[in-house]
């Protein structure tokens, strides 16, 4: 019996981004659900209905080197959206406890446990599969095609996602990170060659114009618009290493008399140093996560309206932000009853 553990924020990621492409009533019993894969560094899960499949891992820590099991999605023993469901339950960043057994998995944590049926029963080689593919160099223009609801399914895959296709028979690939996937083109008869597409639009298009890239007229727009969200985090992270360094810098230059400014610069040089190390420790286990938060904070920020949103935050959190700006008054209260009774 082995044991893996992992953040419930990393378990519930995990099933949401393979969801879309589990097999629920593909026909065949093997892939009706999501394959669990521990592999002594990753916990990987793997989900197909032939059409597509999709594997996404995050980072784990075992007792037992490896291990494998395929929970099921079968209408009648859905154990997949039970445990989305009680993942979901835990604040992500407690921790979850997968127990694999002959099978069965049992998931724990502080909060309870959770035994669900499990089968070690055949599920696709799709190591092999995914390493097949990712072998493929790409082609310059394959003619392909593929059925937009399958498309669709590639939306939780990741927010920047690249793709190839080594072949016009052969199925693309979704990287993001942490992610891959294959999806099956859709068969195209020797008929439907570019040459019949012209044909059907060249009514509305006309036959002659002069030829313009799309980058030539959109970019502007659409172009500035992704870069200034891919630069974020960047940004951030670069004007947290100015008032660290700022800060830490500044702090010599006080007169030691000043208390007040000596803690305001520690707090502001202390305080960016943190919030630098934790930015890029989440840039590196949830990137999506993190440009997602940049982006709400961002807007929040240029509302002008942080101290009510730290307001609510503190209530949500169960603490007392009234109590806190009764003692912060107080405090300041005794500071100007000291100095007045210095200046006397």
């Amino acid at each position: 019996m082995s044991i893996t553990s992992l953040t419930a924020y990393q378990l519930t990621e995990l099933l949401r981004r393979v969801d879309p492409h589990v097999g629920r009533h593909s026909g065949y019993g093997g892939i009706e659900g999501v394959h669990l894969d521990y592999d002594g560094q990753h916990l990987h899960a793997v989900a197909t209905d032939r059409y597509t499949l999709a594997v996404a891992r995050e980072r784990a820590v075992g007792t037992a080197p490896a291990w494998k099991l395929t929970i099921s999605a079968a209408e009648w023993t859905d154990s997949v959206t039970a445990l989305r469901a009680w993942a979901d339950s835990h604040p992500g960043q407690e921790n979850i406890h997968l127990t694999a057994g002959t099978n069965c998995l049992t998931v724990s944590s502080n909060r309870g446990k959770l035994a669900l049926q499990a089968s070690t029963g055949h599920f696709p080689e799709w190591r092999d599969l995914i390493r097949t593919a990712l072998h493929h160099g790409p082609t310059q223009s394959p003619w392909s095609g593929f059925q937009s609801r399958l498309l669709a399914r590639w939306q939780d895959a990741g927010e920047r996602i690249t793709t190839w296709q080594s072949a016009y028979d052969k199925p693309v690939v979704v990287y993001a990170t942490n992610f891959v996937g294959l999806q099956m083109p859709m068969r195209i008869g020797d008929e439907e060659g570019p040459e019949g597409r012209w044909e059907s639009w060249k009514g509305s298009l006309g036959e002659t114009g002069p030829e313009v890239e799309q980058e030539e007229t959109l970019h502007h727009w659409e172009g500035a618009a992704l870069e200034e969200k891919e630069h974020l985090v960047e940004s951030y992270t670069e004007d947290l290493l100015k008032q660290t360094l700022r800060s830490t810098t500044d702090i010599f230059s006080l007169a030691t008399g000043d208390s007040g400014a000596l803690t305001a610069y520690s707090l502001a040089g202390t305080q960016s140093w943190l919030a630098y190390r934790l930015l890029r420790a989440l840039e590196k286990a949830a990137p999506d996560l993190l440009r997602q938060t940049l982006d709400d904070v961002t807007q929040q920020l240029e509302s002008g309206e942080i101290s009510e949103w730290a307001w609510d935050e503190a209530e949500r959190a169960g603490h007392n932000p009234q109590a806190w700006h009764d003692d912060y008054e107080a405090h300041l209260k005794k500071l100007d009853a000291e100095r007045a009774a210095k200046a006397a």
